[in-house]
């Protein structure tokens, strides 16, 4: 069976980072290329991250192209990318000095290149805002057919992080995140309040660092600054969001979904960025008049929490 070809959309990122891990893990997966944006931290930052993750293991042969340093309206808000990941967005562990560089590309024209090349339907795996990703949609509409699925972190369907009503990755460009759902590409939603639900203790980090490899090693170094701002709210338990889009793609069974109608609030007052989900039932939006709006996202309303940790886990193992 042919592995599925991806290109993650990332801005590393702890929780970027374990995806990433989980991705090269995999025999699933054919991570085709890594792309980055702003976020986390600076579009600058977040490249050297991602290029140093794959040079730990001995990935650059993935390549690896510089995407979006601001979102399509306005400026980078990283404050909420800040409190959590520090200031270069992957606080903790120390890499040797970095030989590895981008490719002479930017992010958009490489998704394009890997999606024509491709004899396979691509998966794309957004992690962080969808700058670059609406930024494709725009500039090659003739290729979006050649997308196979979007499994993307972000979005809301009740509280947001950053605000009350709104996740960080669409809070930062909300305009981008609509390009998007008004694709027609088909697309998974994980949003901030089902990767909740995956719930990483003290003792499965016990466990990562008991493997005495690599993968485990950078996963405790990780963890010793991603559970701060946790522990900080009172939580006993650590979210390990950005996992759970790749995740999907080596297990969806995991994953519990609703296929519906999203989009996003760009103009609302308290909730500018909320991805407005529709989970009413059939009857209810037939009778309000909503059963026209097309259903362009797989929403994602629950998650096995031990088979996610113990698919995180195995990854970490494997990895080496």
């Amino acid at each position: 069976m042919s592995r599925i070809p991806v290109i993650i959309d990332t801005d590393p990122g702890h929780d970027d980072a374990f995806a990433i891990m989980m991705a090269l893990a995999s025999d699933k997966l054919e991570v085709k290329a890594v792309t980055t944006v702003c976020g986390n931290s600076t579009v600058e930052n977040t490249t050297k991250n991602a290029l140093n993750i794959l040079s730990l293991f001995d990935r650059t042969d993935i390549p690896v192209a510089m995407g979006r340093g601001d979102p399509m309206l306005g400026k980078l808000d990283r404050n909420g990318g800040k409190r959590v990941h520090g200031e270069s967005g992957l606080e903790g562990p120390v890499f040797p000095p970095l030989q590895a560089k981008p490719v002479d590309m930017n992010a958009v024209d490489l998704i394009a290149k890997v999606v024509k090349e491709s004899e396979q339907k691509v998966v794309l795996a957004p992690l962080g805002p969808l700058c670059n990703i609406a930024a494709f949609v725009l500039s090659y509409p003739e290729l979006l057919d050649r997308i196979e699925m979007i499994s993307m972190m972000g979005g809301n369907t009740f509280w947001g992080n950053v605000t009350p009503g709104a996740e960080y990755n669409i809070y930062v460009d909300p305009e981008s995140a609509q390009v998007v759902f008004q694709s027609g590409i088909p697309i998974v939603m994980h949003s901030i309040n089902s990767v909740h639900l995956g719930k990483v203790s003290d003792k499965d980090i016990e466990q990562w660092r008991s493997f005495h490899n690599k993968a485990g090693k950078f996963a405790d170094e990780m963890m010793e600054i991603y559970t701060i701002y946790p522990k900080k709210i009172g939580s006993k338990f650590y979210r390990i969001c950005d996992a759970h889009a790749i995740a999907y793609l080596i297990d969806p069974s995991i994953f519990t979904t609703v296929l519906t109608h999203v989009e996003v609030d760009l103009c609302g007052q308290f909730t500018r960025g909320r991805t407005v989900a529709d989970l009413r039932d059939k009857a209810t939006k037939k009778l309000n008049g909503a059963a026209d709006k097309p259903d362009n996202c797989h929403v994602v309303t629950d998650v096995d929490s031990d088979r996610f940790v113990a698919l995180l886990t195995e990854s970490i193992r494997t990895l080496g």
